[in-house]
């Protein structure tokens, strides 16, 4: 049964789904930057894709 103390109207049952729901959005998130960081270090290597990036000029994806 559902508590019948609220903290702003938000149960105790919003905050059990809500608190594994954020967490595994932020652990996501950082799984996601962290591919993001990995894959910058083949831009403009590719052989398929590669252009001619000469030395110091702007990478062509950020």
């Amino acid at each position: 049964m559902a508590a019948k103390h609220a903290l702003f109207g938000l149960t105790w049952d919003y905050f059990a789904l809500a608190i594994p729901v954020t967490a595994g959005a932020l652990f996501g998130k950082f799984l996601d930057d962290k591919e993001t960081e990995r894959m910058s270090l083949f831009r403009d290597r590719s052989a398929l894709y590669g252009g001619m990036v000469k030395k110091g000029e702007k990478p062509s994806w950020p």
